[in-house]
């Protein structure tokens, strides 16, 4: 009985741990791809090739930290040069239209989503969401393991960059609540910025002229 008290306490004891570092908070700041996010621990970074919806090819990187059973990414796509990229390539006439490049970014939001969905978990939350008024769309899952996927998939055009947070986490591990809302993005300065939406659906610089005209609060 006072082995199985132990082995009890020992499994208690780790999963409060891992709750409580999926909880802690170390602030990662990026001022090179626009961003700041609360990472457990300091994440990994690697790059990678990003091939768009469009087939364009796309260099990007992966921020990582693994804690215990738990994962937290931010992919970070960069678009900067998509106009150039597309004009480069090899199309058909038919596929060579000149607003490809910038398609590819629009449609990058639900063609991440997408890919979400088709890992195949159960899917349990579905929508549109906006940070700092940078528009997107977050999916909950659960896996087929009994492991729960957290995504926010953020398209920030003023910067040219798409962000792709995700966190999978044990299932008796809390929500990564603080990871997942602590995305937010930055200016040329490197200095948190919040944006007005435009009546277009653009996120708009709040020192943009004629602010009132564009944009509602």
């Amino acid at each position: 009985m006072r082995t199985l008290s132990l082995s009890l306490f020992v499994v208690l004891a780790s999963s409060y741990f891992d709750a409580a570092i999926a909880q802690s908070r170390l602030e990662y700041v990026n001022p090179e791809d626009y961003f700041g996010i609360n990472f457990p621990v300091e994440p990994e970074v690697e790059a990678f090739v990003y091939e768009s919806e469009f087939g364009a090819v796309f260099q990007a990187k992966r921020f990582t930290a693994q804690v215990g059973e738990n994962r937290y990414s931010l992919s970070v796509v960069d678009f900067t040069d998509s106009q150039q990229i597309h004009a480069s390539m090899d199309k058909t006439e038919a596929a060579s239209g000149p607003s490809n490049w910038l398609y590819d970014q629009r449609a990058s939001v639900a063609r991440a989503a997408r890919e979400l969905r088709e890992r195949g978990g159960n899917v349990t939350y579905d929508a549109w969401s906006h940070l700092d008024r940078v528009e997107g769309h977050q999916i909950q899952l659960i896996n087929p393991d009994g492991s729960r996927t957290y995504a926010g998939i953020y398209l920030n055009s003023n910067r040219h960059r798409l962000y792709i947070a995700e966190a999978t986490v044990s299932p008796r591990s809390p929500p990564p609540i603080q990871f997942q809302q602590s995305l937010h993005f930055l200016d040329d300065d490197g200095v948190k910025i919040r944006y007005q939406l435009s009546t277009n659906g653009c996120a708009v610089d709040p020192d943009a002229p004629r602010l009132e005209l564009l944009s509602i609060r």
